[in-house]
């Protein structure tokens, strides 16, 4: 009886303690945000939010007022979370609602001593852990001015043309993230910030990422996968598109074996598709050979002021077909070409693209190639004329950023920057698949 009773004094000192604390708090992906926490005894409730007004700072207070009064904005906080509190043992247990910018999800956590434990439900039912630890200061959790002026001097060497780094949009973005650098508290904010900033910059991407996303071997996470649909059909997805020729030549034998007529490649949608595998892909539709055209870095920029001509890219560049390209490491390099060269056994059957407006990257090149050379049918709708290639560059061994190293120039040296591609046959992205089902 003695114990539990000291046991419960230490915990209601432990709590009343914290009425006001503060907590670093680190979600799956190793982002961090700082959050203050406050509770109300009397009432049983708590609130929780990351640094106070940051939402209007970055907006401006007019931005953000009519933001607020059209119900798109609900807090001057990047993060808030608010709800009621419940004594458990020896924790305190928290639940509510988590409201990130207009989202809300389901909250629920736990806090022992200097330990917090909770998680978010998405829209999806899916649950995000978040783990921290209080800590004894609301200051910044990183120096993130220190990122900031890094990242700068990385884009202004790497991004693919010196060019937009005269527009008044990258003025004005400088200006506006210079003034708030020394405000900014967490990972959360530094992102939004980036985020919402960067929507009018002539380039895109362009994210602070920390290193927990970094995925060097390959630009995909999924092994590849054939999905049969009908017996003479079978669909690729993006992001389980073969990777490299050893990979290639498997799938093959299994089409060859299966003896599929029609062969759908789904690119709808963002995809992370690597310029090697555009290539391999492209060397087994085909039954000609050719040059598709190249990817040009700063490099190249920085030394010459035309495009290459087709008949020289093997003077002065690799091909994506060449081994030792790392997917993070084209911004090294001058460019590569795409250098399609058949495989033996190229594939004999109907091939058809589905693409919708956000196809973008090296999906959208490989959709150019296709419909180029009169190779597949394209299913769906214009693609989003964004045909820059992304990379991460390391800014420290905790962040890196992304941004556009690289610009694709067709055989013509011609670039389809903010053009994008039209469809063979128009139909909404979300009817794409049914439409082609419907023609076998």
């Amino acid at each position: 009886m003695y114990k539990i009773l000291i046991l419960n004094i230490l915990v209601l000192l432990t709590f009343n303690s914290f009425s006001q604390n503060y907590w670093k708090i680190e979600n799956e992906y190793g982002d961090e945000i700082l959050l203050t926490i406050h509770l109300n005894s009397e009432q049983k409730t708590f609130e929780a939010f990351t640094r106070k007004d940051a939402l209007k700072d970055l907006a401006g207070i007019i931005t953000y007022t009519l933001a607020k009064a059209a119900g798109k904005l609900k807090y001057p906080e990047i993060v808030y979370i608010e709800g009621k509190t419940q004594n458990k043992n020896d924790s305190l247990q928290l639940t509510g609602t988590f409201n990130y910018f207009d989202k809300q999800f389901q909250f629920s956590a736990s806090i022992s001593g200097p330990n917090f434990k909770g998680k978010y439900l998405d829209a999806r039912n899916r649950s995000h852990q978040l783990v921290g630890v209080k800590v004894t200061t609301d200051k910044p959790i990183k120096d993130y001015a220190s990122i900031i002026n890094s990242a700068f001097l990385i884009t202004e060497k790497n991004i693919f043309h010196k060019t937009l780094l005269k527009s008044s949009d990258w003025a004005s973005f400088r200006k506006k993230m210079n003034e708030l650098k020394s405000k900014i508290a967490d990972d959360y904010e530094l992102a939004a910030i980036f985020f919402w900033l960067g929507k009018d910059l002539p380039f895109s991407p362009f994210e602070i990422r920390k290193t927990t996303h970094r995925n060097n071997a390959s630009d995909r996470n999924n092994e590849v996968i054939l999905r049969e649909v009908k017996s003479n059909t079978a669909v690729f997805e993006a992001n389980k598109l073969p990777s490299n020729q050893k990979e290639m030549d498997s799938i093959a034998v299994v089409i060859a074996k299966k003896g599929y007529t029609n062969l759908v490649i789904d690119l709808r949608g963002r995809t992370n598709i690597n310029p090697c595998t555009a290539n391999v892909l492209v060397n087994y539709l085909s039954d000609k050979s050719f040059s598709a055209g190249i990817y040009l870095t700063r490099k190249w920029f920085d030394s010459n002021i035309s495009i290459p001509n087709v008949e020289d890219y093997k003077k002065s560049f690799k091909s994506f077909a060449e081994p030792g390209y790392q997917v993070v490491e084209l911004y090294k390099e001058s460019g590569r070409y795409f250098d399609v060269v058949p495989v033996k056994k190229p594939y004999k059957g109907k091939v058809y693209i589905l693409a919708d407006s956000r196809t973008s990257k090296t999906a959208e090149v490989l959709i150019y190639i296709l419909k180029n050379k009169k190779i597949a049918t394209i299913i769906g709708q214009k693609t989003a004329g964004a045909l820059m290639l992304a990379e991460r560059i390391t800014i420290n061994n905790e962040y890196d950023i992304y941004l556009p190293v690289s610009e694709y120039y067709t055989a013509e040296g011609r670039s389809l920057n903010k053009i994008g591609i039209e469809p063979d046959i128009k139909v909404s992205g979300e009817d794409a698949m049914k439409y082609v089902l419907k023609t076998f």
